[in-house]
């Protein structure tokens, strides 16, 4: 397979260097989407062995998924593997995502860190697990971690599933609808890895991009076709 690691990044100066070169140990092909930073990440993506391309202001995770999707179809990837750029997730659980599918051929695997609840703090953990009952309720396959963003996503879902909101909320909306659409959905566990100072920021805000999330879910439930 022709299999790339994308890392969505806005302003993660200090921690993008060490993703890349953990990526790039795995995977050969590594790509940043750099979405709108106003500090050294794009150099710094692009020094460590990244392949950049910038987006002109920040518009969310959703649009730089958008843009990722675009660029495996353009240049004729298999799949992608997803991940964030303040280390919250460790490159080195790749080959995790890339044995799971061989294995397993499911289109798209997510990394589940809902097995290390104690280190998983409770103002996350607690959406979570709502939102494994109710996802899996509604596409009729468990759903394990229903808000992790390090996936794998297989050609045939970047084919066919178009990404329609720019912020968190898009990654439950490609969860919702590929499994709406009977696409295999699988999952690895992972560390759970959580940081509370500011090098490490994450840009998840718990009660809008909730609210965000629960309104996809909705929309998912009511509108068939989506």
């Amino acid at each position: 397979m022709k299999v790339c690691a994308v890392i969505p990044a806005f302003n993660n100066e200090t921690t993008i260097a060490k993703v890349v070169e953990g990526a790039r140990a795995h995977l050969e092909q590594v790509l940043v989407i750099d979405d709108g930073s106003t500090d050294d990440t794009p150099y710094a993506a692009a020094d460590a062995g990244a392949q950049v391309i910038r987006v002109s202001k920040n518009r969310g995770k959703g649009n730089a998924l958008r843009v990722a999707f675009r660029f495996a179809r353009e240049n004729g990837l298999d799949a992608i593997v997803t991940m964030d750029a303040d280390l919250q997730h460790d490159p080195h659980e790749i080959p995790r995502f890339l044995d799971r599918h061989r294995k397993k051929g499911a289109k798209i695997v997510v990394g589940n860190r809902m097995w290390d609840k104690k280190n998983i703090p409770p103002i996350r953990y607690a959406p979570n697990k709502i939102g494994t009952v109710t996802f899996s309720w509604l596409i009729g396959q468990p759903i394990e971690d229903s808000q992790c963003g390090f996936r794998f996503y297989g050609r045939e879902v970047m084919d066919h599933i178009p990404i329609v909101n720019d912020g968190f909320e898009a990654e439950a909306d490609i969860l919702l609808r590929a499994g709406k659409r009977g696409y295999g959905i699988d999952f690895v566990p992972i560390k759970a890895v959580y940081f509370s100072d500011p090098q490490h920021r994450s840009y998840y805000r718990n009660v809008r991009d909730t609210f965000r999330i629960s309104i996809i879910f909705l929309m998912n439930l009511f509108w068939k076709n989506r």
